[in-house]
Formats: structure tokens, C-alpha cells, sequence
């Protein structure tokens, strides 16, 4: 089956972070197929009273200058991939002229195209957080964003293995499945299933702790000889997971959006721990299930 991720993509040069993550990460491209995503911002708006010849033609030049822009950025887009190893045939793409904000436009395409993940690089990223900070609701995040989001900030190209972060949750549960499926073929990434349990909590370790993550994995195809276990004892979540991601050079950390908090970047990620990793996690791309 067929991996199909919407990437996000501009003309800013570190834009370029995702796409060489995607080219990167997958060593068996044969079953993903790529739709690069750009929306087009809209001309400014020429009133009837304000309309002249010169006006109109300044509004057409400025369309042209756009569409020309997304154009180019869709042509550097498709280099980098198939230098990086995709056939054409598998790259295709999309321009949207803008209905909304950008990240609104991609969180519909991302709904509307059922893809299995959207990448987001770097200066979409901040995007992201300058969306959040403007968000209404938290409803309206909690119904948006309903598919996995792949967040490539500062990325190594070179690192290898996804460290997926073990809780109890259908989030986890979720992401686990999107791991087992993003991996299918995948013997290039191992991955290290790891549960950080406060220290109150650690005489009542329960049992099967990692069982579900692990019958997830190899109900996907994923082979039980590249998963590995990891328990920590420490107060400290957030920070255990960040070290624990350097430490093994991991590709991808992989969580489960669970809980309901207050603030912008929590309104998306729901939890003071996703948040902290959105925040500060570096060189891994950041999996955030829906």
C-alpha cells in the first residue's frame, strides 16, 4: 500500500529541511508518493472606485509574480526529491490560490486528500506558531488537525530509528499504528519504544507495559527484532524524552496528543509534554498523532 504524504513546500530556502528529511528517512521509496502543496496569496484587492488602467495591470503583474514564485518553488521542490532518489512519476503537485491563512489552507487539504502524514519544514513551522497564537478555540484545533503532522524544524539528515513515547492513551495507540504503517519496509529504522514513568508511580509498574505498542508494531508488518524497549524513572518527561532522542540520534520522536491544557501550542498539542518537545527538540523530526 501506497505512503501518501502532503508536504508543505515555498520558495524559502529552509523549506528545503522536510523534503530532504523525507528523501533521507525513506530508503525504500518505491511505495510513497508525494504531493507538494503551495498556496498562492491572494493580489490585493483593486476596489471599483480605486480601478484604472494602471492599477489593474499592477494587480495582474502581482498574480503573475505569484504564481510564478509557487511555480518555482514546486520546480526546486521536485529537484530535490528526485536527486534524492524519487521517480517523477512519483511527485506530484498542488497550487491553491489562498482562501484562508496558509496553515488553515494546508489543515484542509490535510483533511480533504486523506493523506497518512503532513510535513511541515521549518518556516512552516513557525507559521504554525504564529497560527496558534491567533487560534479561537481549542475545539476548533481538536477538530482540524486530524491526521498526523510531521514537524521538521532543525533536522539530521543523517540519523536513523524512531523513538515512540509510551503512555496509555488511543493517541499513542494511534501514532503506534502510524509508525507500524510508515515503516513497513523500513529495516533501516529500528524503533525504540520508550515509557518515562514518574517516580511516584514506579513500584506500580504495570504489567504488558510495553505489549500493546509492540503487537501494533507487528501487526503493521514490522519486525520484532528491530523493536527495543526503554523505561526511565524521572519526574522530568519532557526532559527524559529530549535526552534520550540525542542520546540515540534518533530520525523521529513519535507521540500521542492527549489531555486538554490551556495555551496557543497547547490548543494543537494538548500536552505540557508535546509542547516542550515542539519547543526544544532538535535534530529528530517531531510525529505528532492526531
Amino acid at each position: 500500500m501506497n505512503k501518501h504524504l502532503l508536504v508543505t513546500i515555498s520558495e524559502d530556502e529552509s523549506a528545503q529541511r522536510a523534503l530532504r528529511f523525507v528523501c533521507g528517512f525513506f530508503k525504500q521509496k518505491d511505495d510513497i508518493r508525494l504531493t507538494l502543496f503551495n498556496t498562492a496569496p491572494q493580489p490585493p484587492a483593486v476596489w471599483g472606485e480605486e480601478a484604472s488602467f494602471e492599477s489593474l495591470r499592477e494587480n495582474e503583474a502581482s498574480a503573475e509574480a505569484i504564481i510564478a514564485s509557487g511555480k518555482r518553488a514546486m520546480l526546486k521542490a521536485r529537484e530535490v526529491f528526485v536527486q534524492g532518489g524519487f521517480s517523477p512519476a512519483q511527485v506530484d503537485d498542488k497550487i491553491v490560490a489562498r482562501n484562508f491563512s496558509r496553515i488553515d489552507d494546508i489543515i484542509k487539504e490535510g483533511e480533504s486528500g486523506l493523506y497518512d502524514a503532513v510535513v511541515f519544514g521549518r518556516r512552516a513551522v513557525i507559521k504554525l506558531e504564529n497560527f496558534l497564537d491567533k487560534s479561537a478555540s481549542e475545539e476548533m484545533l481538536e477538530a482540524k488537525f486530524a491526521f498526523p503532522l510531521w514537524l521538521c524544524r532543525d533536522v539530521d539528515y543523517h540519523r536513523h530509528g524512531v523513538l515512540l513515547c509510551v503512555d496509555d492513551s488511543e493517541a499513542f495507540r494511534r501514532m503506534a499504528d502510524h509508525v507500524g504503517f510508515i515503516l513497513q519496509g523500513e529495516s533501516a529504522h529500528p524503533v525504540t519504544l520508550l515509557r518515562v514513568i514518574k517516580k511516584a508511580e514506579a513500584g506500580a509498574t504495570p504489567e504488558g507495559l510495553f505489549g500493546d505498542a509492540i503487537s501494533t508494531l507487528e501487526d503493521n508488518g514490522f519486525p520484532s527484532r528491530l523493536i527495543r524497549t526503554r523505561l526511565v524513572v524521572s519526574d522530568d518527561v519532557p526532559g527524559s524524552i529530549l535526552r534520550e532522542a540525542e542520546e540515540g540520534r534518533f530520525a523521529a520522536v513519535a507521540v500521542g496528543r492527549t489531555g486538554m491544557r490551556r495555551g496557543p501550542l497547547a490548543r494543537l498539542f494538548a500536552t505540557s509534554v508535546t509542547v516542550a518537545l515542539f519547543q526544544r527538540l532538535t535534530g529528530a523530526a517531531l510525529w505528532v498523532s492526531r
